[in-house]
């Protein structure tokens, strides 16, 4: 039987001001920015790059600051709201309720023009019961930094998909 979701602190912009408690990865990308952000809203691409199994946006378009989503990790379970939302240039979001056994986290996806395409900065943060916050942030930044490569092979072979073709 699935584990309910509970409810965390909902943190934000103060959360990630600290350099030396975050993670960063960056990326550069040989497409223009919106490509790149319409991968970032397409649900099923995230499987396609990430250990994740599904994701739902859970408000309607067009989003914003407030739009919510839920993620799915194998049997896990993420339910997101976005504190910061700048179309084609940041998504920002906070985990609302979720069965990871963390206390805060905080992702934020950050794009900008770069000659030749675009860079995304992807900035990170969990509170977690002792050792198991630096744990879920090391594991996460090998993640996305995995990830990131597939990402752009993805949009490399489905250019329709995301406005390239």
């Amino acid at each position: 039987m699935a584990k309910e979701p509970k409810k965390i602190e909902a943190v934000g912009e103060d959360f990630i001001a600290d350099e030396s408690k975050i993670k960063r990865v960056s990326h550069e990308f040989p497409f223009p920015r919106e490509v790149v952000w319409n991968a970032l809203l397409d649900g099923e691409t995230w499987t396609k790059w990430l250990p994740i199994t599904k994701v739902e946006w859970t408000s309607p378009k067009p989003y914003k600051v407030g739009t919510t989503r839920t993620v799915w990790i194998g049997e896990q379970v993420v339910e997101e709201v976005f504190f910061a939302w700048e179309d084609t240039k940041r998504m920002a979001f906070y985990f609302d309720r979720t069965t990871l056994p963390i206390k805060a986290c905080v992702e934020d996806y950050r794009l900008q023009n770069v000659p030749g395409g675009c860079r995304l900065d992807w900035i990170f943060r969990a509170k977690a019961p002792f050792i198991l916050g630096p744990l879920i942030s090391g594991q996460m930044k090998k993640g996305i930094k995995k990830g990131l490569p597939e990402l752009e092979a993805y949009v490399r072979d489905h250019p329709a998909k995301f406005g390239l073709a």
